[in-house]
């Protein structure tokens, strides 16, 4: 076999396991714990996932009673396609809470580099359970009301 025809073979083989390596990569996802839909947490979690899958109905049914946040609202959020969220502190008393998370999304770098930003949602108890209170992440404004 000639020199030239060993590299090519030799090449053709690296990328073969490049190729591979990459689909494991992305195809190992951590599985998500679903925390308890009644506590804070929970309602954090369910909130998040249903701004994430663009469902903002949803999201928005999450929020405060006396929130000015509209679907509307959310339509005008920009949430990266790639996105990672962890649960970094939680505490409460008995009508109110804190969840802070840790939001980590690609910065562009072609080298897979990320960005992380910490978000707190202040919840209160209503009548209905736990609600999210102000202007939450992904959102910056809500009825002509900004962070």
């Amino acid at each position: 076999m000639s020199e030239k025809r060993a590299n090519r073979v030799l090449g053709i083989v690296v990328a073969a396991i490049a190729v591979v390596a990459l689909i494991a990569v992305f195809a190992v996802k951590e599985p998500t714990a679903d925390l308890d839909k009644g506590s804070p947490e929970g309602v954090v979690q369910q909130y998040l996932n249903a701004a994430i899958d663009k469902d903002f109905d949803q999201a928005k049914s999450f929020l405060a009673s006396d929130t000015k946040c509209t679907a509307e609202d959310f339509d005008r959020a920009y949430i990266q396609d790639s996105i990672r969220i962890g649960l970094s502190d939680a505490t409460s008393t008995e009508t109110s809470a804190k969840v802070t998370v840790t939001i980590e999304t690609s910065n562009g770098d072609p080298f897979g580099g990320s960005y992380a930003e910490t978000q707190t949602f202040r919840l209160v108890k209503e009548d209905s359970g736990w609600k999210i209170t102000g202007i939450p992440w992904p959102t910056y404004e809500c009825g002509g009301e900004y962070k």
